[in-house]
């Protein structure tokens, strides 16, 4: 255990693969409610004194963060959940960090597949390993950008005829626009059947015109932290349309919060401009 938790440590400290040890810290925070909003009994096995302190640091300057990342992993769960409940036997995973599902939601026959550096993918393995932590998973080292995301799905033999449940966590804001239409693109292309949920950011935020000072200020204090938001969309049906995807779900993080939090007052007004959706591809609209 010494070598794994020293390889933490280290991915801890670096700016971009941190930021998956930040996230880590704060989902593991909802355990200490006492009616949490779910449960992850894995995340705890990557986290350690070096972790919190960077997480406190991050959550004292952008403390809406903390809240609107508890809300976001409630609403993919249930998703996710749901999707496997309706005999979904494939899960891919883009940019997957720490993520716990594959430990936590699991059903009979289901496979996940996980794409991220080599880095935290090894961590991952060998951290649930010696904790004797099983999870139907393979990993797939790699950037699903640069590396071409269906060129890895094709290495790790996804069946691309099976329905497939897509999660985007925590990546479009980061990622230049064209990459995130890509992405959507090459799924639409080559996956008969599925379902997609990830998060964004109004367009809004990122142009720094929503009217509220107090996002302003946030998103300057986080990316002073970390690294600039670049990406977001003001109108996600258009955004489906042009792709020909179907629009299941959408809601902001303030909708969310008002109905896992109803009895809490919001933190910030970014909650307004922060959201979570679900598209979908059936296969009878795929084009010719």
């Amino acid at each position: 255990m010494p070598e794994v938790n020293s390889k933490a440590e280290k991915l801890a400290m670096n700016n971009v693969t941190g930021t998956a040890f930040i996230v880590a810290e704060f989902r593991a925070e909802e355990n200490q409610e006492t009616i949490p909003l779910y449960t992850d009994n894995v995340v705890k096995i990557w986290l350690n004194e070096k972790t919190k302190e960077i997480a406190d640091k991050i959550a004292q300057n952008s403390p809406a963060a903390k809240e609107m990342i508890k809300l976001r992993t409630k609403y993919f769960d249930d998703v996710l959940s749901n999707q496997i409940l309706g005999g979904c036997k494939q899960v891919v995973i883009l940019g997957s960090g720490l993520d716990t599902r594959a430990a936590r939601i699991n059903g009979e026959k289901v496979t996940y597949f996980e794409i991220d550096d080599s880095d935290t993918l090894e961590l991952k393995e060998e951290t649930l390993k010696a904790n004797k932590i099983s999870a139907n998973v393979r990993y797939i080292p790699g950037d699903y950008i640069k590396d071409g995301l269906i060129a890895l799905l094709k290495e790790s033999e996804l069946d691309f005829e099976r329905p497939t449940y897509f999660l985007w966590e925590g990546n479009t804001t980061l990622l230049a626009k064209k990459d995130v239409i890509l992405t959507l693109e090459q799924i639409r292309y080559n996956v008969k059947s599925f379902r997609l949920s990830f998060d964004y950011m109004s367009e809004r935020v990122i142009l720094r015109t929503t009217g509220y000072q107090d996002i302003n200020d946030y998103i300057d204090k986080y990316e002073s932290m970390y690294a600039p938001w670049i990406t977001g969309f003001e109108n996600i049906a258009t955004l489906a349309d042009e792709l020909n995807l179907k629009v299941i779900e959408n809601f902001s993080t303030a909708d969310l919060h008002a109905q896992y939090r109803p009895r809490r007052s919001l933190e910030s007004n970014l909650f307004k401009f922060y959201f979570v959706c679900t598209l979908e591809n059936m296969s009878d609209n795929l084009p010719s």
